[in-house]
């Protein structure tokens, strides 16, 4: 290989990484499991001839990136992954994308262009994430067997305690910090028929009202990762989630010992 072409492949070996890690980072942070990260990781660098090795944790990401055509060339880098919100679309999309290069190829800018314009692509308004975050949780108080009151208030409490996180995030608190205030925030005004006598299944209000804020997808993808022998991801993951349910925990606990509310 000439010299020439040497720096050809250095070049977009490079550039190559720092897609990857882009690519990487926004899908782990959108709740994509390990190996399915690894699995589109690997298909978009393939496509490029070119091999990954990853190393995937919660708070960070490792990959090295070598020529199948020239093994003198390999780049390692490492990223930091950012606390986001589950995001299917964003997943769906990338993946579709990694087949989409695999079978007709892109050019690393044309590749570049595609992933920005999925991840800039505008996101459901807060105030319809909101009210259809609180009428599923008060679902889950129907279907628990609520009545009107309970449902009522979780509606309220649930729509009460997405707001407030939605503020404080942008006060880039912690996001344990985070959980807890939500769940206080949403069982103290879930409590009302509790504290007030309103109804009769004011106990399944209090019950149901932090559901909407137990970690069902990194539940799922702790179980996931272990059973595709990624065991040390799916453990973290697993203990990661069982942090943020002690956090939810807590926050009920608050509001049952500053309302004097036993036997719940």
């Amino acid at each position: 290989m000439s010299n020439v072409d040497h720096i050809a492949v250095k070049h977009v070996c490079a550039r190559l990484l720092e897609l990857l890690l882009d690519i990487a980072v926004c899908l782990v942070s959108s709740g994509s499991h390990t190996g399915k990260t690894i699995r589109i990781i690997q298909r978009f660098a393939k496509a490029y001839s070119f091999d990954v090795f990853i190393m995937l944790q919660s708070k960070c990401v490792s990959i090295t990136v070598h020529s199948q055509k020239d093994l003198t060339v390999q780049y390692t880098a490492i990223r930091v992954i950012p606390h986001l919100a589950i995001n299917f679309y964003i997943q769906s999309k990338i993946s579709a994308l990694s087949w989409y290069v695999a079978d007709n190829g892109l050019t690393l800018d044309q590749l570049d262009a595609k992933f920005h314009e999925i991840i800039t692509t505008r996101r459901y308004p807060m105030y319809l994430i909101l009210l259809t975050t609180s009428l599923a949780n008060m679902s889950f108080c129907r279907l628990f067997g609520g009545d009107f009151f309970s449902m009522l208030f979780v509606f309220l409490g649930t729509a009460c305690a997405f707001y407030v996180r939605e503020l404080l995030k942008k006060m880039k608190l912690n996001h344990l910090f985070l959980v807890v205030a939500t769940a206080f925030i949403s069982s103290f005004v879930s409590a009302f028929p509790e504290l007030f006598g309103f109804g009769k299944t004011a106990h399944i209000a209090l019950a149901t009202s932090v559901l909407f804020i137990v970690p069902g997808v990194p539940l799922l993808n702790s179980i996931i990762e272990i059973l595709d022998d990624h065991v040390l991801d799916g453990i973290e993951t697993f203990m990661n989630c069982c942090v943020t349910i002690v956090c939810l925990a807590l926050g009920l606990l608050f509001t049952m010992l500053i309302l004097g509310i036993e036997n719940s």
